[in-house]
């Protein structure tokens, strides 16, 4: 008969991380898309930035996960924060293509 001391113990860490991956991967799909839904009118600005920094942290931590490194997910949150604030490639174009037609004109 086998006692509690002959049966291995479940490797705590293993266990939390699985837990920790399970409840990023269920953060983000709860996230869902926050481009279409900003698009949409559905969100503001600000909820935009917030969800779009949640969903590439989390992204980010779960890679991380993969490679077997345990990710600091408040640095994380906060550092992609500051990346989702800024204006994307095709927002800059456009702002500088506005910009050219407002000083030298489009109707030329």
């Amino acid at each position: 008969m086998d006692t509690e001391e002959d049966m291995p113990r479940p490797d705590e860490l293993r266990d939390g991380t699985l837990a920790e991956v399970n409840a990023l991967r269920d953060l983000l799909s709860q996230i869902g898309d926050p481009d279409a839904a900003h698009d949409a009118g559905v969100i503001d600005d600000d909820e935009y930035v917030e969800r779009k920094a949640r969903k590439l942290a989390y992204t980010s931590a779960l890679a991380a996960y993969a490679n077997g490194e345990v990710p600091d997910l408040p640095a994380l949150l906060e550092q992609m924060r500051e990346q989702a604030s800024q204006p994307t490639q095709t927002e800059t174009n456009t702002a500088n293509i506005d910009y050219l037609l407002m000083t030298v004109g489009g109707d030329q």
